[in-house]
């Protein structure tokens, strides 16, 4: 075999593992978590094919589940009451949960207070520790994180948010990537606190 047949064939095999590993690269992202979003349902002008948000026939309790605050401390949805919450179920793995996390940051940091809270719940096997870093990683500053035990949900579908009334009762609740800094979502939240 010739120098110049061996340098070809070394040159075009550098090109080919450059143009794979970057193909790769950019399906992974750079930390190696899959690069997508889920795909955005059936658009419309309303919702921009977001899924919209529309209220339960009826309003019942808060289903009861434990979490732990960035502390360890064991807590229950209930050590909430009486304000309108936004409870967000996610992980740091969840593609949609990624893409909504800055919307409820955004949320949270626009109503939250005494009346108003999002309470978003990661189901992260690596538990609080990779919250914390995921939180600090990605600039997320007006949420508190949480942090429960995924074994609780079975296979919950996420992320899954619930929007609970003041009364600890489910006024909404659905699966699937929402803008949660949008006028709708400020609208329904607005709502629940105007009861």
């Amino acid at each position: 075999m010739s120098m110049k047949l061996v340098r070809f064939a070394l040159v075009g095999a550098t090109v080919a593992l450059a143009a794979g590993g970057g193909a790769l690269v950019a399906w992974l992202g750079s930390d190696g978590r899959l690069g997508y979003t889920e795909p955005r349902g059936n658009p419309t002008a309303e919702t921009d094919g977001l899924f919209p948000l529309a209220p339960v026939a009826e309003r019942r309790p808060l289903p009861g589940f434990t979490f732990a605050d960035a502390d360890g401390r064991s807590m229950r949805l209930a050590d909430l009451a009486g304000k309108v919450m936004l409870v967000n179920l996610w992980a740091t793995w969840c593609p949609p949960c990624i893409a909504e996390m800055p919307a409820l940051d955004t949320l949270e940091r626009r109503l939250g207070g005494d009346r108003f809270q999002v309470v978003t719940v990661s189901l992260d096997r690596g538990g609080m520790e990779r919250v914390l870093a995921w939180f600090s990683r990605n600039d997320i500053r007006a949420l508190t994180p949480y942090a429960a035990d995924p074994a609780q949900f079975g296979n919950a579908v996420l992320p899954t948010s619930l929007l609970v009334d003041s009364q600890g009762r489910v006024a909404w609740h659905g699966s699937g990537l929402r803008d949660w800094a949008g006028a709708e979502a400020e609208a329904a939240v607005k709502a629940l606190l105007a009861e």
